[in-house]
């Protein structure tokens, strides 16, 4: 009957508490030092409403609903990932046969997507999901302003960018093929205007290689490696150097 307790010391000091406390302390420290993200306290909205479809959005653990549109978002982003390394390979894309002045034709690739094409349509889905997702964190968000500080969120805003620019160039190209009156063009600036215009959409198909990025969103993995290759980006840059001697 006269045994001390198991939480407490021969004077009856309650050491329990403490020790967790100091493991818990000292398990947050080690945790940082391997590269764990340190859990800011974020503010959320203060509307209730807002605040529900905040958390839908942007915290997955918060509810099973929240999963389900995490699920949904990786699933989305792995497509268009998948469409885009098909859309590269030979035998899926289009070419286009123009006829020469020798009597001869001339084959190019073409880089303006059919708009009845399955790869654009599947692309167009995706697009209408990240608008989507987007439109509502932004409606959503606690602060506007912090939302576009946000290096995630501009990185959401450069993928989509590029599919909207090739849909104007679809739109366009769709007029072109319309029998309207045109101020005649000749035949070398036609040919300027157009690898011109077939440099600025290789380049913005290169651009979509950001949605990569969005899966950091839901990977702590990711995130990890991100800050890891920011904070040594001066020894990476050391190294870059030393190669290019």
């Amino acid at each position: 009957g006269n045994r001390p307790r198991l939480d407490s010391t021969t004077d009856g000091t309650r050491w329990t508490p403490c020790r967790r406390v100091a493991n818990d302390r000292f398990v947050l420290l080690s945790r940082e030092d391997e590269g764990f993200i340190k859990e800011e306290e974020k503010p959320l909205p203060s509307n209730e409403n807002q605040r529900k479809v905040w958390l839908l959005f942007e915290y997955p653990e918060s509810s099973q609903a929240a999963r389900v549109v995490a699920i949904i978002s990786v699933f989305v982003i792995l497509l268009s990932i998948v469409i885009f390394c098909l859309e590269t390979l030979p035998e899926f894309k289009h070419y286009k046969v123009f006829n020469t002045t020798t009597n001869g034709t001339k084959i190019e690739e073409d880089e303006v997507p059919d708009i009845t094409d399955p790869f654009f349509l599947i692309e167009t889905i995706c697009i209408i999901w990240f608008t989507f997702e987007l439109s509502v964190r932004f409606l959503a968000c606690p602060n506007k302003l912090n939302f576009f500080r946000d290096v995630m969120n501009i990185i959401d805003i450069i993928a989509i960018i590029p599919y909207f620019i090739t849909l104007a160039t679809v739109v366009a190209e769709e007029e072109d093929t319309l029998n309207l009156p045109k101020a005649p063009v000749s035949p070398q600036d036609k040919s300027t205007n157009q690898a011109m215009s077939l440099a600025i959409l290789r380049v913005i198909r290169l651009v979509r290689v950001f949605r990569i990025f969005k899966l950091s969103r839901h990977s702590k993995g990711l995130q990890i490696l991100g800050r890891t290759l920011k904070a040594s980006m001066r020894e990476l840059g050391l190294l870059i150097f030393f190669l290019f001697i």
